[in-house]
Protein backbone atom coordinates (compact mmCIF):
# COMPACT_ATOMS: atom_id res chain seq x y z
CA UNK A 1 0.00 0.00 0.00
CA UNK A 2 2.80 2.44 0.91
CA UNK A 3 4.53 1.83 -2.40
CA UNK A 4 1.25 2.53 -4.22
CA UNK A 5 0.75 5.81 -2.32
CA UNK A 6 4.26 6.97 -3.22
CA UNK A 7 3.67 6.21 -6.92
CA UNK A 8 0.26 7.90 -6.81
CA UNK A 9 1.79 11.10 -5.42
CA UNK A 10 4.84 11.35 -7.67
CA UNK A 11 2.88 10.51 -10.84
CA UNK A 12 0.69 13.57 -10.25
CA UNK A 13 2.18 16.23 -12.55
CA UNK A 14 0.52 19.05 -10.62
CA UNK A 15 2.39 18.04 -7.47
CA UNK A 16 5.72 17.84 -9.30
CA UNK A 17 5.15 21.25 -10.89
CA UNK A 18 4.33 22.70 -7.45
CA UNK A 19 7.55 21.29 -6.02
CA UNK A 20 9.55 22.67 -8.96
CA UNK A 21 7.90 26.07 -8.45
CA UNK A 22 8.93 25.99 -4.79
CA UNK A 23 12.47 25.00 -5.72
CA UNK A 24 12.80 27.77 -8.33
CA UNK A 25 11.33 30.37 -5.96
CA UNK A 26 13.79 29.27 -3.29
CA UNK A 27 16.73 29.50 -5.68
CA UNK A 28 15.66 33.00 -6.74
CA UNK A 29 15.41 34.03 -3.09
CA UNK A 30 18.87 32.63 -2.33
CA UNK A 31 20.25 34.51 -5.34
CA UNK A 32 18.63 37.73 -4.08
CA UNK A 33 20.19 37.23 -0.65
CA UNK A 34 23.60 36.45 -2.17
CA UNK A 35 23.51 39.63 -4.26
CA UNK A 36 22.50 41.66 -1.22
CA UNK A 37 25.35 40.22 0.83
CA UNK A 38 27.87 40.82 -1.98
CA UNK A 39 26.70 44.42 -2.38
CA UNK A 40 26.90 44.95 1.37
CA UNK A 41 30.46 43.58 1.51
CA UNK A 42 31.43 45.75 -1.46
CA UNK A 43 30.12 48.89 0.27
CA UNK A 44 32.03 48.03 3.42
CA UNK A 45 35.24 47.45 1.46
CA UNK A 46 34.85 50.74 -0.40
CA UNK A 47 34.11 52.61 2.82
CA UNK A 48 37.47 51.50 4.21
CA UNK A 49 39.24 52.84 1.13
CA UNK A 50 37.24 56.08 1.24
CA UNK A 51 38.02 56.62 4.95
CA UNK A 52 41.73 56.14 4.32
CA UNK A 53 41.72 58.53 1.35
CA UNK A 54 39.69 61.10 3.29
CA UNK A 55 42.15 61.03 6.17
CA UNK A 56 45.16 61.40 3.85
CA UNK A 57 43.56 64.24 1.89
CA UNK A 58 42.40 66.26 4.89
CA UNK A 59 45.58 65.67 6.89
CA UNK A 60 47.56 66.95 3.90
CA UNK A 61 45.56 70.11 3.15
CA UNK A 62 44.79 71.09 6.77
CA UNK A 63 48.01 69.87 8.30
CA UNK A 64 48.32 72.69 10.86
CA UNK A 65 44.68 72.62 12.01
CA UNK A 66 43.68 69.32 13.59
CA UNK A 67 40.27 70.69 14.58
CA UNK A 68 39.49 71.39 10.91
CA UNK A 69 40.81 67.98 9.82
CA UNK A 70 38.46 66.24 12.23
CA UNK A 71 35.58 68.46 11.21
CA UNK A 72 35.51 66.63 7.88
CA UNK A 73 36.79 63.09 8.56
CA UNK A 74 34.21 60.38 9.09
CA UNK A 75 35.06 57.25 11.04
CA UNK A 76 33.14 54.15 10.00
CA UNK A 77 31.62 51.53 12.27
CA UNK A 78 30.49 48.32 10.56
CA UNK A 79 27.60 46.25 11.87
CA UNK A 80 28.92 42.84 10.91
CA UNK A 81 26.48 40.91 8.72
CA UNK A 82 26.87 37.13 9.01
CA UNK A 83 26.51 34.93 5.94
CA UNK A 84 23.16 33.81 7.31
CA UNK A 85 21.85 37.34 6.64
CA UNK A 86 21.58 36.34 2.97
CA UNK A 87 18.69 34.02 3.90
CA UNK A 88 16.94 36.65 6.00
CA UNK A 89 17.73 40.22 5.02
CA UNK A 90 15.38 41.52 7.68
CA UNK A 91 15.92 45.21 8.42
CA UNK A 92 19.39 45.41 6.92
CA UNK A 93 18.12 47.02 3.71
CA UNK A 94 16.61 49.96 5.66
CA UNK A 95 19.10 50.18 8.49
CA UNK A 96 22.63 50.41 7.08
CA UNK A 97 25.30 47.88 8.01
CA UNK A 98 27.89 50.65 8.11
CA UNK A 99 27.67 54.22 9.30
CA UNK A 100 30.27 56.93 9.29
CA UNK A 101 30.36 59.67 11.93
CA UNK A 102 32.54 62.68 12.54
CA UNK A 103 33.46 63.66 16.10
CA UNK A 104 30.91 66.46 15.89
CA UNK A 105 27.29 66.06 17.00
CA UNK A 106 26.07 62.47 16.93
CA UNK A 107 22.29 62.66 16.95
CA UNK A 108 21.94 64.31 13.55
CA UNK A 109 24.29 61.76 11.98
CA UNK A 110 22.76 58.84 13.85
CA UNK A 111 19.25 59.28 12.46
CA UNK A 112 20.21 60.05 8.88
CA UNK A 113 19.21 56.49 7.97
CA UNK A 114 15.65 57.01 9.25
CA UNK A 115 14.62 59.33 6.42
CA UNK A 116 13.75 56.60 3.93
CA UNK A 117 10.52 56.36 2.01
CA UNK A 118 8.32 54.41 4.47
CA UNK A 119 6.73 52.57 1.53
CA UNK A 120 10.01 50.68 1.14
CA UNK A 121 9.43 48.99 4.49
CA UNK A 122 6.08 47.60 3.32
CA UNK A 123 7.52 45.92 0.25
CA UNK A 124 9.78 43.57 2.18
CA UNK A 125 12.46 41.34 0.73
CA UNK A 126 12.17 38.31 -1.50
CA UNK A 127 14.61 36.35 0.60
CA UNK A 128 14.59 32.71 1.70
CA UNK A 129 12.56 33.46 4.83
CA UNK A 130 9.90 35.08 2.65
CA UNK A 131 9.62 31.92 0.55
CA UNK A 132 9.49 29.77 3.67
CA UNK A 133 6.90 31.83 5.53
CA UNK A 134 4.60 32.72 2.62
CA UNK A 135 5.02 30.20 -0.21
CA UNK A 136 5.72 26.90 1.56
CA UNK A 137 2.34 26.98 3.41
CA UNK A 138 0.49 27.57 0.11
CA UNK A 139 2.01 24.43 -1.40
CA UNK A 140 1.30 22.48 1.79
CA UNK A 141 -2.34 23.62 1.62
CA UNK A 142 -2.54 22.57 -2.04
CA UNK A 143 -1.14 19.14 -1.16
CA UNK A 144 -3.30 18.41 1.88
CA UNK A 145 -6.66 20.21 1.74
CA UNK A 146 -8.49 17.32 0.01
CA UNK A 147 -6.87 14.19 1.42
CA UNK A 148 -10.19 12.99 2.86
CA UNK A 149 -12.74 15.04 0.94
CA UNK A 150 -11.36 13.94 -2.46
CA UNK A 151 -11.96 10.31 -1.59
CA UNK A 152 -15.49 11.04 -0.40
CA UNK A 153 -16.30 13.19 -3.44
CA UNK A 154 -15.00 10.49 -5.83
CA UNK A 155 -16.93 7.79 -4.03
CA UNK A 156 -13.83 5.79 -3.06
CA UNK A 157 -14.02 6.42 0.67
CA UNK A 158 -16.25 3.42 1.38
CA UNK A 159 -13.98 1.22 -0.70
CA UNK A 160 -10.99 2.38 1.34
CA UNK A 161 -12.94 1.72 4.52
CA UNK A 162 -13.39 -1.89 3.49
CA UNK A 163 -9.87 -2.46 2.18
CA UNK A 164 -7.91 -0.63 4.88
CA UNK A 165 -7.65 -1.90 8.42
CA UNK A 166 -6.66 1.56 9.74
CA UNK A 167 -7.86 4.60 7.75
CA UNK A 168 -6.09 7.03 10.08
CA UNK A 169 -2.79 5.34 9.36
CA UNK A 170 -3.53 5.47 5.64
CA UNK A 171 -4.28 9.21 5.74
CA UNK A 172 -1.24 9.91 7.90
CA UNK A 173 0.90 8.00 5.41
CA UNK A 174 -0.44 10.14 2.54
CA UNK A 175 0.34 13.28 4.53
CA UNK A 176 3.76 11.92 5.50
CA UNK A 177 4.63 11.38 1.82
CA UNK A 178 3.79 15.02 1.15
CA UNK A 179 5.78 16.10 4.18
CA UNK A 180 8.81 14.18 2.93
CA UNK A 181 8.52 15.83 -0.50
CA UNK A 182 8.33 19.34 1.01
CA UNK A 183 11.16 18.57 3.43
CA UNK A 184 13.39 17.38 0.59
CA UNK A 185 12.88 20.68 -1.25
CA UNK A 186 13.53 22.62 1.96
CA UNK A 187 16.72 20.74 2.81
CA UNK A 188 17.90 20.88 -0.80
CA UNK A 189 17.55 24.69 -0.76
CA UNK A 190 19.37 24.84 2.57
CA UNK A 191 22.25 22.75 1.22
CA UNK A 192 22.47 24.88 -1.93
CA UNK A 193 22.47 28.07 0.16
CA UNK A 194 25.13 26.70 2.53
CA UNK A 195 27.45 25.81 -0.36
CA UNK A 196 26.73 28.84 -2.55
CA UNK A 197 26.89 31.48 0.19
CA UNK A 198 29.44 29.54 2.27
CA UNK A 199 27.39 29.71 5.46
CA UNK A 200 29.37 28.30 8.39
CA UNK A 201 27.64 25.33 10.09
CA UNK A 202 27.46 27.01 13.50
CA UNK A 203 24.68 26.80 16.09
CA UNK A 204 22.94 29.83 14.56
CA UNK A 205 22.61 28.08 11.20
CA UNK A 206 21.48 24.82 12.80
CA UNK A 207 18.84 26.68 14.82
CA UNK A 208 17.76 28.48 11.63
CA UNK A 209 17.28 25.15 9.83
CA UNK A 210 15.33 23.58 12.69
CA UNK A 211 13.16 26.68 13.07
CA UNK A 212 12.11 26.56 9.41
CA UNK A 213 11.53 22.82 9.50
CA UNK A 214 9.30 23.10 12.59
CA UNK A 215 7.32 25.84 10.84
CA UNK A 216 6.66 23.41 7.98
CA UNK A 217 5.49 20.77 10.48
CA UNK A 218 3.12 23.33 12.07
CA UNK A 219 1.35 23.82 8.74
CA UNK A 220 1.06 20.09 8.12
CA UNK A 221 -0.38 19.64 11.62
CA UNK A 222 -2.83 22.51 10.97
CA UNK A 223 -3.95 20.95 7.68
CA UNK A 224 -4.38 17.59 9.40
CA UNK A 225 -6.70 19.22 11.94
CA UNK A 226 -8.77 21.12 9.36
CA UNK A 227 -9.38 18.10 7.11
CA UNK A 228 -10.42 16.03 10.14
CA UNK A 229 -13.79 17.86 10.09
CA UNK A 230 -14.48 16.05 6.79
CA UNK A 231 -15.92 19.07 5.00
CA UNK A 232 -15.86 19.54 1.25
CA UNK A 233 -12.63 20.24 -0.59
CA UNK A 234 -13.78 23.78 -1.39
CA UNK A 235 -14.53 24.55 2.26
CA UNK A 236 -11.23 23.07 3.43
CA UNK A 237 -9.27 25.10 0.88
CA UNK A 238 -11.20 28.29 1.68
CA UNK A 239 -10.72 27.90 5.43
CA UNK A 240 -6.99 27.20 5.11
CA UNK A 241 -6.52 30.18 2.77
CA UNK A 242 -8.44 32.41 5.20
CA UNK A 243 -6.06 31.28 7.95
CA UNK A 244 -3.07 31.94 5.68
CA UNK A 245 -4.26 35.43 4.73
CA UNK A 246 -5.25 36.30 8.30
CA UNK A 247 -2.00 35.20 9.91
CA UNK A 248 0.23 36.69 7.22
CA UNK A 249 -1.55 39.94 6.44
CA UNK A 250 -4.71 40.93 8.32
CA UNK A 251 -3.61 40.27 11.91
CA UNK A 252 -0.02 41.56 11.52
CA UNK A 253 -1.15 44.71 9.69
CA UNK A 254 -3.93 45.40 12.20
CA UNK A 255 -1.56 44.85 15.09
CA UNK A 256 1.03 47.11 13.47
CA UNK A 257 -1.55 49.89 13.17
CA UNK A 258 -2.44 49.52 16.85
CA UNK A 259 1.25 49.53 17.86
CA UNK A 260 1.90 52.66 15.81
CA UNK A 261 -1.10 54.32 17.43
CA UNK A 262 -0.09 53.36 20.97
CA UNK A 263 3.65 53.92 20.51
CA UNK A 264 4.15 56.64 17.87
CA UNK A 265 7.82 57.12 17.11
CA UNK A 266 8.55 60.80 16.54
CA UNK A 267 11.57 61.04 18.78
CA UNK A 268 14.19 60.50 16.06
CA UNK A 269 13.11 63.67 14.23
CA UNK A 270 12.63 65.43 17.57
CA UNK A 271 16.14 64.47 18.65
CA UNK A 272 17.60 65.86 15.43
CA UNK A 273 15.69 69.14 15.82
CA UNK A 274 16.62 69.50 19.50
CA UNK A 275 20.24 68.76 18.73
CA UNK A 276 20.35 71.31 15.91
CA UNK A 277 18.65 73.98 18.02
CA UNK A 278 20.90 73.05 20.92
CA UNK A 279 24.16 73.86 19.15
CA UNK A 280 22.91 76.57 16.75
CA UNK A 281 21.64 78.63 19.67
CA UNK A 282 25.08 78.45 21.27
CA UNK A 283 26.44 80.80 18.59
CA UNK A 284 24.36 83.62 20.09
CA UNK A 285 24.98 82.74 23.72
CA UNK A 286 27.87 83.35 26.08
CA UNK A 287 30.66 80.77 25.95
CA UNK A 288 31.17 80.28 29.69
CA UNK A 289 27.79 78.61 30.45
CA UNK A 290 28.39 76.17 27.58
CA UNK A 291 31.89 75.38 28.80
CA UNK A 292 30.73 74.88 32.39
CA UNK A 293 28.14 72.33 31.30
CA UNK A 294 30.81 70.61 29.23
CA UNK A 295 33.19 70.49 32.22
CA UNK A 296 30.45 68.91 34.35
CA UNK A 297 30.33 66.00 31.89
CA UNK A 298 34.09 65.84 31.26
CA UNK A 299 35.93 67.40 34.23
CA UNK A 300 39.25 66.10 32.85
CA UNK A 301 39.10 68.83 30.18
CA UNK A 302 38.66 71.76 32.58
CA UNK A 303 42.25 72.86 31.97
CA UNK A 304 41.30 73.64 28.36
CA UNK A 305 39.51 76.98 28.46
CA UNK A 306 37.69 79.17 25.96
CA UNK A 307 37.87 82.89 26.64
CA UNK A 308 34.67 84.89 26.27
CA UNK A 309 36.31 87.51 24.08
CA UNK A 310 37.77 84.98 21.64
CA UNK A 311 35.99 84.95 18.30
CA UNK A 312 36.34 81.21 17.76
CA UNK A 313 38.13 78.26 19.34
CA UNK A 314 37.87 74.57 18.60
CA UNK A 315 37.57 73.89 22.33
CA UNK A 316 34.35 75.86 22.52
CA UNK A 317 33.10 74.58 19.15
CA UNK A 318 33.34 70.87 19.98
CA UNK A 319 32.02 71.50 23.51
CA UNK A 320 29.06 73.31 21.96
CA UNK A 321 28.49 70.43 19.52
CA UNK A 322 28.35 67.92 22.35
CA UNK A 323 25.96 70.09 24.35
CA UNK A 324 23.56 69.83 21.41
CA UNK A 325 23.69 66.05 21.75
CA UNK A 326 23.03 66.28 25.49
CA UNK A 327 19.95 68.43 24.92
CA UNK A 328 18.58 65.76 22.58
CA UNK A 329 19.55 62.84 24.86
CA UNK A 330 16.08 62.46 26.41
CA UNK A 331 14.34 62.20 23.02
CA UNK A 332 17.01 59.79 21.78
CA UNK A 333 16.48 57.56 24.81
CA UNK A 334 12.69 57.62 24.35
CA UNK A 335 13.13 56.63 20.71
CA UNK A 336 15.21 53.58 21.64
CA UNK A 337 12.80 52.59 24.41
CA UNK A 338 9.77 52.81 22.12
CA UNK A 339 11.45 50.80 19.40
CA UNK A 340 12.41 48.18 21.99
CA UNK A 341 8.80 48.09 23.24
CA UNK A 342 7.51 47.68 19.71
CA UNK A 343 9.91 44.81 19.15
CA UNK A 344 8.87 43.16 22.41
CA UNK A 345 5.18 43.34 21.46
CA UNK A 346 6.02 41.69 18.13
CA UNK A 347 7.78 38.90 20.02
CA UNK A 348 4.69 38.34 22.16
CA UNK A 349 2.51 38.28 19.03
CA UNK A 350 4.83 35.62 17.61
CA UNK A 351 3.88 33.29 20.46
CA UNK A 352 0.37 33.16 18.94
CA UNK A 353 1.27 33.30 15.24
CA UNK A 354 3.89 30.82 13.99
CA UNK A 355 4.61 32.87 10.86
CA UNK A 356 5.48 35.98 12.90
CA UNK A 357 7.54 33.87 15.28
CA UNK A 358 9.44 32.34 12.35
CA UNK A 359 10.21 35.73 10.80
CA UNK A 360 11.38 37.16 14.12
CA UNK A 361 13.33 34.05 15.11
CA UNK A 362 15.16 33.80 11.80
CA UNK A 363 15.93 37.53 11.68
CA UNK A 364 17.28 37.22 15.23
CA UNK A 365 19.48 34.28 14.25
CA UNK A 366 20.63 36.18 11.15
CA UNK A 367 21.29 39.33 13.22
CA UNK A 368 19.04 41.40 10.98
CA UNK A 369 16.33 42.21 13.54
CA UNK A 370 15.41 45.34 15.49
CA UNK A 371 17.28 44.15 18.57
CA UNK A 372 20.52 43.98 16.58
CA UNK A 373 19.88 47.45 15.13
CA UNK A 374 19.38 48.92 18.61
CA UNK A 375 22.55 47.22 19.85
CA UNK A 376 24.43 48.66 16.89
CA UNK A 377 23.01 52.12 17.62
CA UNK A 378 24.24 51.82 21.21
CA UNK A 379 27.66 50.66 19.98
CA UNK A 380 27.78 53.60 17.56
CA UNK A 381 27.19 56.00 20.45
CA UNK A 382 30.01 54.40 22.44
CA UNK A 383 32.25 54.40 19.33
CA UNK A 384 31.58 58.11 18.79
CA UNK A 385 32.42 58.92 22.40
CA UNK A 386 35.68 56.95 22.24
CA UNK A 387 36.73 58.91 19.16
CA UNK A 388 35.84 62.23 20.79
CA UNK A 389 37.69 61.48 24.00
CA UNK A 390 40.74 60.38 22.01
CA UNK A 391 40.90 63.49 19.84
CA UNK A 392 39.64 66.18 22.24
CA UNK A 393 42.96 66.54 24.16
CA UNK A 394 44.89 66.79 20.90
CA UNK A 395 42.57 69.40 19.44
CA UNK A 396 42.24 71.44 22.63
CA UNK A 397 46.00 71.55 23.15
CA UNK A 398 46.57 72.85 19.61
CA UNK A 399 48.28 69.80 18.12
CA UNK A 400 48.61 69.49 14.36
CA UNK A 401 47.67 66.58 12.09
CA UNK A 402 51.13 65.01 12.34
CA UNK A 403 50.53 64.31 16.05
CA UNK A 404 48.08 61.54 15.17
CA UNK A 405 49.04 58.05 14.00
CA UNK A 406 46.39 57.90 11.30
CA UNK A 407 47.20 54.29 10.36
CA UNK A 408 45.47 53.24 13.58
CA UNK A 409 42.24 54.95 12.48
CA UNK A 410 40.86 52.07 10.42
CA UNK A 411 37.26 50.96 10.01
CA UNK A 412 35.91 49.41 13.23
CA UNK A 413 33.58 46.42 13.39
CA UNK A 414 30.69 45.79 15.79
CA UNK A 415 30.03 42.10 16.39
CA UNK A 416 26.84 41.09 18.15
CA UNK A 417 27.24 37.96 20.23
CA UNK A 418 24.17 36.61 21.99
CA UNK A 419 23.37 33.20 23.38
CA UNK A 420 20.42 31.46 21.77
CA UNK A 421 17.50 30.74 24.07
CA UNK A 422 16.47 27.44 22.52
CA UNK A 423 13.40 27.10 24.76
CA UNK A 424 12.07 30.48 23.69
CA UNK A 425 12.95 29.70 20.08
CA UNK A 426 11.42 26.23 19.71
CA UNK A 427 8.70 26.01 22.39
CA UNK A 428 6.03 27.97 20.43
CA UNK A 429 6.41 25.55 17.49
CA UNK A 430 6.13 22.50 19.74
CA UNK A 431 3.03 23.92 21.43
CA UNK A 432 1.35 24.59 18.09
CA UNK A 433 2.24 21.13 16.76
CA UNK A 434 1.04 19.45 19.96
CA UNK A 435 -2.20 21.45 19.91
CA UNK A 436 -3.03 20.62 16.29
CA UNK A 437 -2.32 16.93 16.90
CA UNK A 438 -4.43 16.73 20.06
CA UNK A 439 -7.46 18.65 18.73
CA UNK A 440 -8.43 16.12 16.03
CA UNK A 441 -7.54 13.08 18.15
CA UNK A 442 -11.13 11.91 18.70
CA UNK A 443 -12.08 12.46 15.06
CA UNK A 444 -9.18 10.38 13.78
CA UNK A 445 -9.72 7.71 16.43
CA UNK A 446 -13.10 6.97 14.85
CA UNK A 447 -11.34 6.14 11.59
CA UNK A 448 -9.36 3.29 13.12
Amino acid sequence: MNHYLYKQFYRNKAYIIALLFLLIAGLMAIYTGKKFLDRNEEIIAKSGIFQKESIERNAKFHKDDLGLVLYYIKFNLVNEAPKLAALNIGMRDLNPSIQGVTIRNLEEQRYNSDFYNPANAAVGNFDFSFVLVFLFPLIIIAFCYNLISEEEEHGTWKLLSVQSVNLRRLLDMKMFIRFIAISIIYLLLIIIAAIWIKIPPDHYFIAFIISGWLYIIVWFALCRWIISFRKSSARNALLLLIIWVSTNFIIPMSTNMVIQKLFPVQESLKAVMQQREGYHNKWDEAKNPTMEKFYEVYPQFRKFTAEENEAFTWTWYYAMQHMGDLEAAASSKQYSEKMLTRNQISLYLGYFLPNIHTQLAESYLSKTDMSNHLQYASALKKFHEEKRLFFYPLIFSGKNADSVNWTQQAVSIFRSSEKINFTQLFLPYLLFIGLFIILPYNKYRKLC
